[in-house]
């Protein structure tokens, strides 16, 4: 049986343990209402600008790139000026520029009481496709337009001989390079200097190679080639003691997984380094 103090104490306790949660539960909801005010206050300030006829647009601010000058963002963008701020839809807008290859994403924001901010950024080629069109290809695997662009010479091909009808815009992967160009893109996350030592990726009749550049040596592939092979392929070129036993005819072979052999011109055996 419970003494006098005892209940007592019991029933402290219990006050004391309702007084937090009651104290927790106020904090909860002043936390709940300010999130609810300021969107409110948010909302509000939007269908204030449209009430409002001196809250127009009479500012746009454009962060661009190199390759879309601050007038082409504009003219994509579809924005004037001396129109009410919050008739631009910023996703419209956002939806309206992801339509040029060079984009790659957009962020559109209304600053009250008078500008727009416009910030984009560019995809980069990484590499030419060899058929003519002076396409350009980037890590994501979109085809750039690079007929004028200057740095086109210093990019690595990627060929296939097998005829297919491109444009700029996505690649699809109906499109005989489509892997080729994936492979690349594969290469150029997990060994980028390989990848920018390389002159070429080709896939002719089936078979897959590239031709490096630093030394120049022909490398046989396949598709999936491991990313061990490449790895170690990264290694090698850059050991004094495998360059020196080079030559213009040889080979490197990554077809076999967890091997890198080095075929050399007769007298010169073959060799197989095992990863």
């Amino acid at each position: 049986m419970q003494t006098p103090s005892q209940s007592k104490l019991k029933q402290r306790k219990r006050k004391t343990r309702l007084k937090a949660v009651l104290w927790i539960i106020g904090i909860g909801v002043v936390v709940v209402m300010a999130i609810v005010a300021n969107r409110l206050m948010r909302q509000g300030i939007i269908e204030l600008a449209m009430r409002t006829p001196t809250w127009t647009c009479t500012n746009i601010q454009i962060v661009a790139g190199v390759e879309l000058p601050r007038e082409s963002v504009l003219a994509l963008s579809g924005c004037e000026l001396n129109k009410p701020l919050a008739s631009y839809s910023t996703t419209a807008i956002k939806e309206r520029l992801l339509l040029s290859p060079w984009i790659q994403s957009a962020d559109i924001e209304r600053r009250p009481p008078n500008t727009l901010s416009i910030h984009v950024v560019e995809r980069k080629g990484m590499a030419i496709v060899r058929d003519g069109t002076d396409l350009a290809v980037s890590d994501d695997l979109v085809l750039l337009p690079a007929a004028d662009k200057s740095w086109k010479n210093s990019l690595p091909w990627l060929s296939v001989n097998l005829p297919f009808a491109r444009q700029a815009g996505p690649m699809s992967e109906r499109d005989p390079l489509f892997p080729v160009a994936m492979e690349f893109a594969r290469v150029k996350q997990i060994a980028p200097e390989l990848a920018d030592n390389m002159a070429e990726v080709y896939r002719v009749d089936g078979n897959w190679g590239a031709v490096t550049m630093n030394p120049v040596l022909s490398v046989t592939l396949a598709a999936n080639i491991a990313s061990e092979n490449w790895l170690a392929l990264d290694k090698l070129l850059r050991e004094t003691s495998f360059q020196d036993r080079l030559d213009s005819n040889a080979v490197v072979d990554l077809r076999l997984p967890g091997f890198v052999t080095l075929q050399l011109p007769a007298p010169q055996a073959e060799e197989t380094q095992q990863l």
